[in-house]
């Protein structure tokens, strides 16, 4: 393997463990947000989901969870990352082949970068799809990290703790992975462009756009992949949270027993009253409150620890 993806691997790694330390709390919000069922006299609201939190465990309870993913995120970002990073050079290259435009603005050569974002996505959902089973269950139900995993492991067996929820995973990690680096790398050469036409002083551009851009385009491409991938993230959460609880009933039993995806599709639809947007954009707003600033931190951690290493 060359250098050029060890140096993306592991800046993908540090972007990884700086945006799990900034959102944590948001996320055990909006995760026992998404595992609630809508049903008649039901509060589903973000601010209800934070009193049940505060409520269970006080501050320390909003991270938990977080040892799971510390865990797991900075690994999948390092994933996602290289993949990124395979896919901008094979751009790049393309363009200086192709005679393209000298920012690589073409919009033929974002289709490397999109295929890049999609081939990490999948494979980072075989790594993150077990853990996060494990993340719900302990936000879901509280407890110690190791108590999770006995009892999802002894009741659900190797094979339904590495599977369950890998479907909607795989949805939500494969073409919305895609679309956030192709997002990303687009904004990301408007700014630089704009930057250069505003002024000619390249050292003047570099010191504006160090920072302002990976930081803008990150939040850009969050809500825009979100936008694709919010049906398959809240759909997998429930999956997934029914999936523990019936494993924390019943065992094995009990969770054959659980719903999977397309049951589960159907079940929030017909909890929604057939409003596709309530269904399966519920929560949303919160979706992006994290994803946001998360993205925009990854980013910026991504290209500050890649220029680092590159200087090594």
């Amino acid at each position: 393997m060359t250098n050029e993806f060890w140096v993306d691997l592991w800046a993908g790694w540090i972007a990884g463990a700086a945006s799990v330390l900034a959102v944590q709390p948001v996320d055990t919000t909006l995760t026992r947000m998404q595992a609630t069922r809508l049903a008649p006299g039901v509060d589903g609201s973000a601010r209800a989901a934070l009193r049940v939190v505060l409520a269970e465990g006080g501050a320390r309870a909003l991270w938990r969870g977080a040892a799971p993913m510390t865990a797991v995120i900075p690994a999948q970002n390092a994933l996602l990352f290289a993949g990124y990073g395979v896919g901008e050079r094979w751009a790049s290259r393309r363009d200086k082949d192709s005679g393209g435009n000298p920012d690589g603005s073409s919009r033929e050569s974002l289709l490397p970068v999109f295929c890049g974002g999609v081939v990490g996505g999948v494979l980072q959902s075989f790594v993150v799809s077990p853990f996060e089973l494990v993340k719900i269950r302990q936000q879901a139900a509280g407890g110690a990290v190791t108590l999770a995993v006995s009892t999802l492991a002894g009741n659900l067996g190797r094979v339904g703790l590495c599977t369950r929820g890998l479907g909607a995973t795989l949805l939500r990690d494969g073409v919305p992975h895609g679309v956030w680096f192709a997002a990303y790398e687009w904004s990301k050469r408007r700014m630089v462009q704009a930057s250069r036409d505003d002024d000619d002083d390249e050292a003047t551009t570099s010191r504006r756009t160090d920072a302002a851009v990976p930081l803008c385009a990150g939040a850009f491409a969050a809500a825009v992949a979100w936008g694709v991938g919010y049906p398959a993230d809240l759909v997998k959460t429930r999956v997934q949270a029914q999936a523990a609880a019936a494993a924390a009933a019943g065992g094995a039993t009990m969770m054959r027993s659980a719903p999977g995806l397309a049951e589960t599709c159907a079940a929030m639809l017909r909890e929604s009253g057939g409003d596709v947007l309530r269904a399966f954009y519920r929560g949303f707003d919160l979706k992006l409150l994290r994803a946001v600033p998360a993205s925009a931190v990854s980013f910026f951690a991504y290209e500050e620890a890649r220029r680092w290493l590159e200087r090594e």
